[in-house]
């Protein structure tokens, strides 16, 4: 099913080398603070797999912008702003974006768990051509079949970051299985085929750790 999510932010967190533990048990205490967000619908805090720098992220959608300004506004962003310079080497830059399309399908019990039920995760960015901007858009939102065919995908999101012609998708699995089945998977071999037509370069793919979710 769909999250019913229409837009997004996507924070890089780029880490002093000594303050790994201190970011993730930030990223810990962000999760105890979302159930005072009630307009915030998901909210991701994943590492980037194998980073130099060490680079954490918040991903998180709203059903409107309202939800969006008073995530901006809220516990979770002052208190990043307050420990950033302690915590991560550059000031964190935060993209807003357009989700185009989402499936949300958590898994039984996953409620019960800091993680939503779901441990691995990817990013994958990817910037369209100028004059192909709405055919990337289009293949996007025509991807949910393909997706939902994929057991072990459990949340997917395609977005759009306005005005930049930069668009990505951010999906969660529970396991490195659910993960390797979709990256070898009609999705994934539709998005790099169509690369050389669509795009301006081949897709930039990260691999995700989920240290904490909420949905």
């Amino acid at each position: 099913m769909s999250s019913c999510a229409s837009v997004g932010l996507l924070v890089p967190l780029i880490a002093k080398a000594s303050q790994t533990e201190a970011i993730t048990d930030f990223l810990h205490t962000g999760y105890t603070l979302v159930p005072s967000e009630p307009l915030t619908r998901e909210w991701f805090a994943v590492k980037y797999e194998d980073s130099n720098p060490p680079t954490y992220a918040i991903f998180d959608t709203f059903a409107a912008e309202e939800g969006r300004q008073a995530h901006l506004t809220g516990q979770i962003a002052k208190a990043l702003m307050d420990n950033a310079s302690s915590l991560l080497d550059v000031s964190p830059e935060i993209a807003q974006l357009d989700v185009l399309v989402s499936l949300v399908r958590p898994n039984k019990g996953s409620g019960e768990g800091t993680t939503a039920g779901v441990t691995k995760g990817l990013r994958v960015l990817f910037t369209a051509k100028p004059d192909k901007v709405d055919a990337v858009r289009d293949f996007l939102k025509s991807a949910i079949p393909l997706v939902e065919a994929e057991p072990g995908t459990t949340y997917w999101y395609a977005v759009e970051f306005p005005g930049t012609n930069t668009f990505g998708v951010v999906d969660f699995f529970p396991d490195d299985a659910g993960r390797g089945a979709h990256v070898a998977g009609k999705v994934a071999a539709a998005l790099f085929g169509s690369a050389d037509e669509l795009l301006t370069g081949a897709p930039d793919l990260v691999k995700l750790d989920v240290i904490a979710a909420k949905v």
